[in-house]
């Protein structure tokens, strides 16, 4: 299915919302989240879990499909990751992406202790790596009941980097393990600078969507990237029983589309919708449309 071009939509919109800041635990760290809560009286609601992509935090692009979703009268658990924002963690800015996947789990066991949520309508929703973390919960956890992903990490081919470039982050990893000071990489720059995503727009689309979010930091530790290169979420998706519904960039150079195709192929319950953009364009050109599509694939599904 393709989706047609429409006019940008700000993603600092209003919405009408009620919103609690919460904290659960993950591996022992105290997690940060912000609670979407439908003002209703018809008991237990569905609850949805989402986080940041790569280096984010939970103010970042995750509240208008939050309030849309609370709008729908779906609870909305977003939380930012162990080292990041407002949770707790050391060394700070290190992705630890496997334990990243298991916040995702540990949200979904806060969700369901609560009275006010159906435990037995849970959904996940991520964004690039996020979507990677709710791909690869989504194969191992029956109490996940839906997962939308948008432009989701499936994996790395690490055979493309220069030599050098895997020696020095492998080198960083090994120095994290002996806890020595982590090296730092920025997560966003402009074409030509060393950083993790330089290309599809990031860094003007990083200004816009940092200005509410103070505890943003333009960096991770060098050694992540040595977690990312070994991190492969998408390896058991034939495992997912419930729906899986997608939506992929087509000139995405940092989450190719061909790649998240592939990895998906073996879902058996899934919607794709593409758009012709890039990894950043599509939440410039297309974020109206893609709100409207998580909002109505989790009522389907959930309600």
């Amino acid at each position: 299915m393709d989706g047609s071009t429409a006019e940008p939509c700000d993603p600092q919109r209003e919405y009408a919302m009620t919103m609690a800041t919460v904290t659960f635990d993950s591996d022992g760290l105290k997690l940060a989240g912000d609670l979407y809560q439908p003002d209703t009286t018809d008991g237990p609601v569905p609850a949805v879990a989402m986080a940041p992509g790569f280096g984010g935090v939970k103010e970042m692009l995750m509240p208008p499909y939050a309030a849309a979703l609370n709008q729908a009268g779906i609870a909305v658990l977003v939380f930012d990751y162990a080292n990041f924002g407002g949770s707790e963690g050391e060394p700070r800015q290190h992705m630890d992406l496997e334990a990243q996947q298991r916040a995702y789990r540990h949200a979904l066991d806060y969700l369901a202790a609560r009275d006010d949520i159906d435990a037995d309508r849970l959904g996940l929703f991520g964004t690039s790596m996020s979507g990677g973390h709710a791909l690869g919960l989504a194969s191992t956890d029956p109490r996940v009941h839906s997962t939308v992903v948008l432009i989701p990490f499936t994996g790395l081919d690490v055979s493309v980097f220069p030599a050098e470039l895997v020696a020095m982050v492998e080198d960083a990893a090994k120095k994290l393990a002996k806890r020595e000071e982590p090296q730092m990489i920025a997560s966003v720059g402009h074409p030509g600078d060393f950083a993790v995503m330089t290309s599809d727009g990031a860094w003007d689309w990083a200004q816009r969507m940092t200005a509410d979010a103070p505890s943003y930091r333009n960096e991770v530790t060098l050694a992540s990237l040595w977690n990312l290169a070994n991190y492969r979420p998408a390896e058991h998706l034939s495992a997912i029983a419930t729906p899986v519904h997608a939506v992929l960039a087509a000139d995405d150079a940092i989450t190719p589309a061909a790649a998240a195709r592939q990895a998906l192929s073996t879902v058996a319950h899934l919607d794709v919708v593409e758009f012709p953009q890039t990894h950043f364009e599509l939440f410039d050109s297309h974020l109206r449309e893609t709100i409207d599509l998580t909002t109505r694939w989790f009522t389907t599904d959930l309600q």
